[in-house]
């Protein structure tokens, strides 16, 4: 929905690009009343948003977190692959006091798996911002202008064929890439696809500098590029530093983990707004270049130190950022590797024994073997 409203965004503005004259207040004042209907919508639907199943377990609300968990499974309460999800999250929390936002830094730091899953959050999330998206995103005119296309309205509506081009591939790879590729792989083939884009933007603008008002075939491929790497962004260093964020942020360390990564999140958004008009009038071609490099830095990144979390329960995730982390995280690039397998395996042999469910709180004994 976020990309949507950026796509609608695009064209809004091409048309009253298009519509008013240069020094018409109206040029501004519109687009900025109309963003804020989705924000009011937003605000009506967060009035009949479920809490997190969690997040209820966590405060001890859990005659609520059952039927939160069977509302967003169209479940029977009863239904017995929902009561072993219950008690599944319920035994997650078994033993591990609510913390304060203070409390979990400290056992952030103190604990290396811990500090792994939230230093990886956030590191995914500083990437992201590094692979250039929103360079593009805030400055698309200018950069569609530099690549050769010229006049304002052709670039807005470029940019709005830009944000088209990013609804439909994030539609399609949070649909189909991420279940069947895995997060890992997104996140390598997403890279090395907008490395590639980055590169010869860049390259062709050393080489083959724009002529005024002409469009050669080099110029041409160049904006086809930026496309490219929307599409590759879409499905990779998109929507996936945010799934796993969400899946690799210990239950009772969610809170900061989030918190911190969504921070960083944000903060290189800020910078690469403020700094990418001097890099575009500064070091030009170099801008494309150094996002570039980003992506190949990243991509690497995603292949040593980023765990596969595709096929593994939220309540096991925690196993794969115990023992050699860096070691398992490489083995899981390939499929046939990935501990994900193993930890089915486990869970087939061992099980879980769970005594009673009394009064919505569960006596769980866990058989896990203590490596993966």
């Amino acid at each position: 929905m976020c990309d949507t409203g950026i796509m609608l965004a695009y064209f809004i503005n091409f048309g009253i690009n298009k519509d008013f004259s240069g020094t018409n207040d109206l040029k501004w004042r519109i687009p900025f009343a109309l963003q804020m209907i989705p924000g009011v919508l937003l605000l009506l639907g967060l009035l009949f948003q479920n809490e997190s199943p969690r997040w209820l377990v966590e405060k001890d609300r859990h005659e609520e977190a059952l039927a939160a968990l069977s509302r967003v499974r169209r479940k029977s309460s009863t239904d017995p692959s929902l009561v072993q999800e219950y008690r599944e999250i319920v035994a997650d929390f078994e033993g591990k006091e609510r913390l304060t936002l203070i409390q979990q830094m400290r056992l952030t730091i103190s604990s290396k798996p811990a500090f792994y899953a939230v230093s990886m959050a956030a590191i995914l999330q500083f990437w992201q911002q590094w692979t250039g998206t929103n360079s593009i995103n805030y400055y698309s005119p200018q950069i569609f202008s530099s690549i050769g296309l010229t006049g304002t309205s052709n670039g807005l509506f470029a940019t709005g064929i830009y944000g088209v081009v990013k609804v439909c591939i994030t539609a399609l790879g949070l649909m189909f890439a991420t279940e069947q590729l895995g997060r890992k792989w997104c996140l390598i083939i997403g890279g090395i696809g907008q490395a590639f884009a980055m590169f010869y933007i860049g390259i062709n603008q050393a080489v083959n500098p724009p002529v005024a008002d002409h469009l050669t075939g080099h110029s041409i491929f160049a904006i086809v590029c930026v496309y490219l790497f929307v599409v590759f962004y879409s499905f990779g260093w998109g929507p996936i530093p945010f799934v796993l964020s969400s899946e690799c942020s210990p239950n009772h360390l969610r809170s900061f983990s989030m918190a911190f990564a969504i921070a960083i999140q944000w903060l290189m958004n800020f910078i690469i707004s403020k700094i990418t008009p001097y890099m575009l009038s500064g070091i030009t071609y170099g801008t494309f270049l150094l996002f570039g490099a980003c992506c190949v830095v990243m991509t690497v990144y995603a292949v040593v130190c980023v765990p596969e979390t595709k096929n593994v329960p939220l309540e096991r995730v925690h196993l794969l950022f115990e023992g050699e982390i860096i070691k398992g995280a490489f083995k899981d690039t390939l499929p046939r590797f990935r501990r994900a397998q193993k930890l089915r395996e486990m869970d087939m042999e061992d099980g879980d024994d769970v005594k009673s469910v009394d009064g919505g709180k569960a006596t769980h004994i866990e058989r896990v073997n203590d490596h993966v």
